[in-house]
């Protein structure tokens, strides 16, 4: 595998061997961004200018879009390309790899506790089955956005609390998203499912599940009842039968772990789970044996 030039990315080739994945920004692509970001920045002060200065100074919702959404727009590029300069990624079997000007941070994945995504449409999680249909892999496809790169991006954080975030100007971040979900899927999914099929409630943010079914704000939607999950402009939406209107709707970068989500959800279905409650705590226990 062909690397750049860099110091500690050759020291990282060098002493860990060839990683199965690589990604950085290509300077094809950190160039088209950042001239665009430069164009958009620079029409915002000169339209600004003539507008203000020398034309009716009026001021409506097309001038807002105009004269202060696309400029500012331009702006977020220029910061976004900034922040990721110089930022490589290398994926191992045994882990993450994230090198930027100097720094260096690894995440193997036994260690890795959760991901978060920020994904704008999704009608669904794709699966990998193996012979008797249970999931071995379960991944959320995300888009590569051409201009808006800050409605996309992947944070990875460890069981200590150090986490790292990717985005979308990373070339092939799609492949880098799907590869991180695949992996830290095989890592953390054995020990959710029998969690869950052992009648445990596992949270997801302001989502919940267990065998009887999602809970949100107090509210339970049994699995009989369970339709799909899908993704629509950034919010998970959780859906049930017979009902237009989604039961749940919440952001879905605020899900950790969504791909074990979907898993959770297809398991239940897959399996038509009778309802079981979780096993009383000893406390809980001495108090009904009174």
């Amino acid at each position: 595998m062909n690397l750049p030039d860099d110091d500690h990315l050759q020291r990282a080739h060098t002493e860990l061997g060839d990683p199965e994945a690589f990604f950085g920004i290509s300077g094809g692509r950190f160039l088209a961004k950042l001239s665009l970001g430069v164009l958009l920045l620079g029409y915002g002060i000169v339209a600004n200018y003539l507008w203000w200065v020398h034309g009716p100074a009026t001021f409506g919702h097309f001038e807002l879009l105009l004269l202060f959404v696309l400029p500012l727009s331009g702006l977020s590029l220029l910061l976004h390309m900034y922040r990721n300069r110089g930022l490589y990624i290398l994926i191992y079997p045994t882990g993450l790899l994230r090198l930027r000007r100097g720094e260096v941070d690894s995440f193997p994945w036994p260690e890795v506790e959760c991901i978060t995504l920020k994904v704008q449409r999704a009608n669904g999680a794709e699966f990998t089955h193996d012979a008797d249909g249970a999931p071995v892999a379960c991944w959320l496809p995300v888009d590569v956005p051409t201009f808006k790169l800050w409605d996309a991006g992947l944070t990875v954080m460890r069981t200590d609390g150090v986490e790292t975030h990717f985005g979308s100007a990373l070339s092939n971040y799609d492949v880098l998203a799907e590869r991180v979900q695949k992996r830290t899927f095989a890592a953390l999914w054995p020990r959710a499912r029998a969690r869950f099929l052992d009648g445990e409630r596992l949270p997801f943010g302001e989502l919940e599940v267990g065998r009887a079914g999602v809970r949100h704000n107090g509210k339970l939607l049994p699995w009989r009842e369970f339709k799909e999950l899908t993704v629509a402009q950034g919010k998970l939406c959780v859906k049930q039968n017979g009902k237009w209107l989604p039961w749940a709707l919440v952001d879905v970068i605020s899900v950790p772990n969504p791909h074990l989500l979907f898993a959770l959800a297809e398991e239940a279905l897959r399996l038509r789970l009778p309802r079981k409650e979780p096993k009383p705590r000893p406390a809980e226990q001495q108090e009904r044996d009174r």
